[in-house]
């Protein structure tokens, strides 16, 4: 019995955020797996919350409407929230799909969106 309460409760509670994921205002974005260039994954990690809050703290981007877009680089793509980079999605990111770098990173940006205006009630962060 003890072992079924513990279970229930075990899976009832919050899920645990893994090395990789990119969340913001209670909103999963994705999960990265790798550095890019002669970048680590944990440095990675830390540029874009770096970027993200960076945004977040900007006064520009409150109250007015604010677009997240996708540029394709080559074959990797980029997430810009305004004029600013928050990161680029690779093809190794992506590895072992059948979606493009562009196509998650359309995916991505909807999902950073909704998030950022969980995070900032006073933004009006546009997906593309």
């Amino acid at each position: 019995m003890v072992a079924v309460v513990g279970l229930v409760f075990g899976l009832a509670g919050p899920a645990l955020a893994q090395m990789g994921d990119v969340s913001i205002g209670g909103v999963w974005v994705c999960r990265l797996t790798r550095g890019i260039g002669q970048m680590s994954l944990d440095d990675r990690m830390v540029e874009i919350e770096r970027r993200i809050a960076n945004v977040l703290h900007n006064p520009k981007y409150r109250g007015v409407g604010v677009g997240v877009s996708v540029r394709p680089t080559g074959p990797n793509a980029e997430i810009v929230v305004g004029d600013t980079s928050i990161m680029v999605v690779t093809v190794e990111d992506v590895a072992g799909t059948n979606v493009r770098p562009v196509e998650a990173a359309r995916q991505w940006a909807t999902r950073l969106a909704k998030g950022m205006n969980q995070a900032l009630p006073d933004g009006n962060f546009r997906a593309p």
